[in-house]
Formats: structure tokens, C-alpha cells, sequence
């Protein structure tokens, strides 16, 4: 079990519920695991690494979340959630503002779920 998975279900203990956040269908994959998977292809460029464009790797991962938006009841919670998670863990990395406003640009789509640099997913709409 990675420790990231670990540490997300200890937070999710001992903090009080908000909104339920879905495990995997299998069971045994968490419940942000799909959110990881797709979201880290664009951490490099909305962290402020090198490359000066999101990857195309990137960009098909944001249409994967933007389609769990779409199709998950509750996917925007989930997927911000998640990503608030993300970059909580990635906290010595943070988001750079200029990158997240340029993501959608660079991969011609719109965001279905938010990102910021400070994310807080607890206004956020169903």
C-alpha cells in the first residue's frame, strides 16, 4: 500500500466528513487513485518545471477528469478534493497561478473542476 494512500485515509479518519468520497470499483484502489493517475501528467507543468507547455499526455488526462466531472455524481467534489489533497502533499511544490490559467489554454478545453493555488474545495458546487 503506498504511503500516500495510507496517509490520505488516516486524514480522512480523523477529520470530519464533508462529502463521501467513492472508493474504486475494485475495492482496493483509493478513492483518488484515478484522480493521481491523470492528474500527475500535468504536475511538472503547473508546478513550474521546465517545459514551458503542458505535455499532450497532459492534456489527454484533463480531458479524462473533465469526462469523470461529466459523467460521476459528485466527480467535481471528488476531483477537487483529490486535488486538494495533491497538492497538500506536493505542498514544498505549489501550484503556480500563471501555469493553472494557462492549462486550458494550452490544451484547448475549459476545466470542469478547479484548480488554484490554494486549492479549498469546501464551497465548491455538487
Amino acid at each position: 500500500m503506498s504511503p500516500l494512500f495510507v496517509l490520505f485515509v488516516l486524514v480522512l479518519s480523523i477529520s470530519k466528513p464533508v462529502v463521501s468520497i467513492p472508493v474504486g470499483q475494485d475495492g482496493n484502489s483509493g478513492p483518488c487513485k484515478d484522480v493521481f493517475d491523470n492528474f500527475s501528467a500535468c504536475s511538472e507543468f503547473i508546478e513550474g518545471g521546465a517545459c514551458n507547455d503542458p505535455s499532450a499526455t497532459c492534456c489527454q488526462k484533463i480531458a479524462t477528469l473533465n469526462a469523470i466531472v461529466n459523467q460521476e455524481n459528485g466527480g467535481r467534489v471528488r476531483i477537487c478534493r483529490c486535488i486538494e489533497f495533491f497538492s497538500m502533499y506536493n505542498a514544498s511544490r505549489p501550484f503556480i497561478t500563471s501555469r493553472i490559467q494557462e492549462l486550458p489554454l494550452k490544451c484547448n478545453t475549459q476545466l470542469s473542476f478547479p484548480i488554484s493555488e490554494r486549492m479549498n474545495c469546501s464551497s465548491i458546487d455538487h
